[in-house]
């Protein structure tokens, strides 16, 4: 055996050992051993580049990565309730198998990519309550205040009322202008708030979190 092909034999061998006994890999880990196996029975590394492309391993071989990558990130999102974010390796699994080359492969991959980064952005602004809270607790501290009778309008009333003419321009200036270049016909589901991804963001009880959403409505015009 030529040295070259000694060590393109060895090379390939180091490749399968990096998935060997990894439960993660178990489609690299059987098409890195296909490809050893190629190279160890061809007599020269022309019989086996033939076979490489004969039996389209080199594409199969990215194919596996891809196929386990999105089988991990599949259970994660599964565990972690990410109903959103599990479009995308649920999509790619899908159709995974029907891909022939190393172009297809990428652009189904990118092009699925895009859809749900798109659908995931879309999804993150279901979170601009979360970093409303504040501001609805200071209107609400203000709103109750005790406070002698001269200063009721102005903290009671006039302030918290400032904070809340802010908070819908601000609504309708920026934040709608920006989610609506994403999608144009959007509108915020307050029923997204419950879902769990939403939900473990916000450490406040059922309760507190029910009166927030009220707040949130007046305080963004909604």
């Amino acid at each position: 055996m030529e040295k070259r092909h000694q060590e393109y034999m060895e090379y390939y061998q180091a490749r399968l050992k990096k998935y060997e006994n990894n439960s993660l890999y178990p489609h690299s880990y059987q098409s890195e051993k296909e490809l050893c196996e190629a190279i160890a029975n061809s007599d020269n590394l022309d019989e086996f580049g033939r076979k490489v492309e004969d039996g389209n391993l080199a594409v199969e071989n990215a194919i596996a990565l891809v196929k386990d990558q999105e089988t991990a990130r599949k259970k994660l999102y599964q565990e972690l309730k990410e109903e959103i974010r599990l479009h995308a390796p649920l999509r790619i699994l899908d159709v995974i198998d029907t891909l022939k080359t190393d172009l297809e492969l990428t652009n189904t991959v990118s092009e699925i990519e895009g859809e749900v980064s798109n659908e995931i952005a879309l999804d993150l602004f279901t979170e601009e309550i979360y970093y409303d809270l504040l501001s609805l607790e200071e209107i609400e501290v203000f709103q109750s205040a005790e406070v002698p009778d001269e200063w009721k309008q102005e903290i009671n009333q006039d302030y918290p009322q400032e904070l809340i003419t802010m908070g819908r321009e601000d609504w309708n200036e920026s934040v709608i202008p920006n989610v609506h270049k994403w999608d144009p016909e959007w509108q915020y589901n307050f029923d997204l708030i419950w879902e769990e991804r939403h939900r473990r963001l916000i450490p406040i009880p059922d309760e507190v979190l029910k009166k927030r959403i009220e707040q949130f409505k007046i305080y963004r015009g909604i």
